[in-house]
């Protein structure tokens, strides 16, 4: 969080322009696997929708994955960094900020439903007649089934709070980096200088849940970045630390609905 973020309408000014004009854009987007967006924060509101690949999107309090059959909600002036795992296709909404939504005032993911994935899809396709149609009734109507759908939409946990307390940050970067470690909290509060009991307590006030299921999210999180990679299911369980495919396969199904095999399989964003 050292860097000052910019703001940006989107890669260039003709974007801004755009939804100055305009109550909704949508904007594709390809990056290849590894590549970062720095911190940044726009003057109107976005919904990233994964297509193909996986990404990741942090804010100052969370890190939430994306993947393509899910959209993370960025409100205006979020300050916001995104990351690509495997090559990855994208479609950002952008939404006018003076549009009223009854949506949360802060980041999270969406399920997005089968109408609002071909709506996105319409609209990125027929960007140039969207514009021409702009004041028409209805292109007005769409927009209004895309609020109403983004209204509804259910959300999803597939996010890592980010520690405000120092002490936390060595710990969970570490976590992050090696989920598969079983390294116990005893250990990480000799590590940290600090009882057990502290640790744990520092854990529940300032992500607001557990060391285990801190480290059980890191394990979920990293799992979609292999799966999303095509990685063979087993290979991913026994690579992010799960004892058994079959407890991976329980926790993945408990967590998101479907099982690990199955995740990826839902009708996507057109590329």
């Amino acid at each position: 969080m050292s860097q000052t973020p910019k703001a940006i309408g989107s890669t260039s000014n003709a974007i801004t322009l755009e939804i100055e004009q305009r109550p909704a854009v949508v904007v594709p987007k390809s990056y290849p696997n590894g590549f970062v967006i720095d911190w940044h924060f726009h003057r109107y509101h976005q919904l990233v929708c994964a297509s193909s690949g996986v990404m990741a999107v942090e804010t100052e309090n969370d890190l939430w994955l994306i993947p393509p059959q899910r959209a993370v909600w960025v409100p205006a002036y979020q300050k916001h960094m995104v990351y690509m795992y495997g090559d990855a296709e994208m479609k950002n909404l952008y939404l006018h900020q003076d549009i009223d939504l009854d949506l949360p005032s802060e980041s999270c993911v969406l399920n997005i439903s089968a109408m609002l994935r071909e709506i996105i899809n319409h609209l990125s396709e027929s960007a140039e007649q969207a514009a021409q149609d702009t004041f028409s009734q209805p292109y007005r109507n769409l927009i209004q089934v895309v609020l109403d759908q983004l209204k509804v939409a259910p959300q999803a946990s597939v996010n890592i709070p980010v520690p405000s307390d120092k002490r936390l940050v060595p710990i969970c970067e570490a976590i992050l980096q090696d989920p598969a470690s079983n390294q116990s909290l005893k250990e990480w509060a000799e590590l940290a200088n600090v009882s057990s009991r502290t640790l744990s307590r520092m854990f529940r006030s300032d992500l607001g849940m557990s060391f285990i299921d801190y480290r059980q999210q890191a394990r979920l999180f990293s799992a979609l970045k292999l799966l999303a990679n095509n990685q063979p299911v087993t290979t991913v369980a026994l690579s992010c630390g799960f004892s058994s495919l079959s407890a991976f396969n329980q926790l993945f199904k408990l967590n998101f609905g479907v099982t690990p095999g199955k995740f990826f399989s839902a009708p996507l964003l057109t590329a």
